[in-house]
C-alpha cells in the first residue's frame, strides 16, 4: 500500500508512476506542531490497517510504503503511533518502508524501518 504523508505539498508519484493509495494529511496542514492531533490521526489510520476497515485496501498489500513529503512533526507522530502497535503489526500486517526524495536522481529512495518479512 502506498502512503502519503501529506497530500498537495508535492507531486507524488511511486517509482513506477502509480498514485498514492491514501494520504494521511492534507496541505495546509493548519497547525503543524500539534503532534497530538496528528498522533491520533496516525492511530486511527494504523487501526484501521491493522484490522482490515480500510475500503479500499486490498488484502495482499503487507506493506506500507510511506512516501515522506515534508513536515517532520507529521512524520514522527506517524513513526510514534507505529511504535505503539509494532506487536499488533508484526502479527498482522507486516513492514515498513520510508521513501525519501532524492533531488539528484528525481526518485524516492527507499529506507526499511520496520521490515520483518
Amino acid at each position: 500500500m502506498n502512503v502519503g504523508l501529506c497530500d498537495g505539498r508535492h507531486l507524488v508519484r511511486t517509482n513506477d508512476g502509480d498514485e498514492i493509495d491514501y494520504y494521511l494529511f492534507q496541505n495546509p496542514v493548519v497547525n503543524p506542531t500539534a503532534t497530538d492531533v496528528h498522533e491520533k490521526v496516525c492511530r486511527d489510520f494504523i487501526q484501521k490497517y491493522i484490522t482490515g476497515d480500510l475500503s479500499w485496501k486490498r488484502s495482499d498489500d503487507r506493506r506500507v510504503n510511506l512516501f515522506i513529503t515534508g513536515l517532520t512533526p507529521l512524520l514522527s507522530s506517524f513513526l510514534k503511533s507505529w511504535v505503539e502497535q509494532q506487536e499488533r503489526l508484526e502479527m498482522t500486517c507486516g513492514d515498513l518502508v520510508l521513501w525519501h526524495w532524492d533531488t539528484d536522481s528525481e526518485q524516492y529512495v527507499p529506507q526499511k524501518w520496520a521490515v520483518i518479512t
